[in-house]
């Protein structure tokens, strides 16, 4: 029976993340007003699958992505979640010292700890798991190794409580080597390149196997999972339209995306707007602090 209970656990995820934009998604709505200014920002999935964060190169996307890294892996104390994230880098753009800033920052604001701000830096950071994918195929192979890890350690140790908690996968970006891949594919107006029998590698290939195996890979953690995807946006052009679309097998782990938007840089306010599920006419208003991301009315 308890195993039956933790099954059904692992299906679905609630986590907080303090991405403030998730106060608006459609999972919140029934939460009272005063719910709402806590800035829990729970992200409300099914195990397995994405919620994707889109937007322009000056749009903060792996800002999101450390946030809520942070309020994963801090101590419930310090009102995180005690538990492990594992980050996927797909574009070398991370900087492991800006974590270090929110992670501390968020500790030194919390007052009600006996323990000391370095034993909980260090407690924080060691919950934080950086993987560096160099390819498509980095990542595919990384999922596959943390799944097959995570089946060594539940046949290892039964009980969840002796294992070690990674209840959030992040991707950081998944559209980072979308041209190189479509490449094998052949150019616009031409015939797709024949490959020989044993290189089956193109587009729509690499892009199943990635969706297949992060989701079998957060369904055996019962992992949320948070993607950015980078939008290349000409002058002028559209800030509605999200460009080339990933192949199907991507798009339908996607449950939820926000697009986000910087109308003035000289504001420093960022837009974010829902479009899966569609909300026409409603947006959110944000800027990033030094620990946090902070609603704007």
């Amino acid at each position: 029976c308890e195993d039956l209970f933790a099954r059904l656990a692992k299906t679905r995820v609630d986590l907080r993340t303090s991405l403030p934009f998730l106060q608006g998604s459609p999972d919140h709505q029934h939460e009272h007003q005063h719910q709402r200014r806590r800035g829990d920002g729970r992200l409300r999935v099914r195990a397995g699958q994405v919620m994707e964060i889109c937007g322009t190169n000056d749009t903060c996307k792996t800002e999101c992505l450390l946030q809520a890294a942070a309020t994963c892996v801090l101590p419930k104390s310090c009102g995180g979640c005690a538990s492990n994230a594992i980050f996927m880098e797909m574009r070398s753009g991370l900087d492991p010292l800006r974590l270090v800033q929110i992670l501390d920052s968020r500790i030194r604001r919390c007052q009600s700890s006996s323990s000391s701000g370095s034993q909980l830096l260090e407690e924080s950071l060691r919950r934080f798991e950086l993987v560096r994918c160099y390819n498509n195929v980095d990542l595919v192979c990384a999922l596959k190794a943390l799944e097959q890890r995570e089946r060594e350690e539940e046949a290892a140790a039964p009980s969840s409580q002796e294992r070690p908690r990674r209840r959030l996968v992040l991707v950081d970006d998944i559209s980072a080597f979308y041209w190189i891949d479509k490449s094998f594919d052949g150019g616009p107006g031409s015939a797709p390149r024949r490959r020989p029998a044993d290189r089956p590698y193109g587009l729509q290939g690499v892009y199943e196997a990635i969706a297949s195996n992060l989701r079998r890979s957060a369904e055996a953690l019962g992992a949320a999972v948070l993607a950015t995807r980078n939008l290349q946006i000409p002058p002028g052009g559209d800030p509605t339209k999200l460009g080339a679309p990933l192949p199907k097998a991507w798009q339908d782990l996607v449950s939820q995306r926000v697009v986000l938007r910087l109308p003035n840089p000289s504001a420093n306010a960022l837009v974010a707007s829902w479009d899966l599920p569609k909300k026409p006419g409603t947006s959110f208003r944000f800027a990033v602090r030094d620990d946090s991301l902070e609603a704007l009315a």
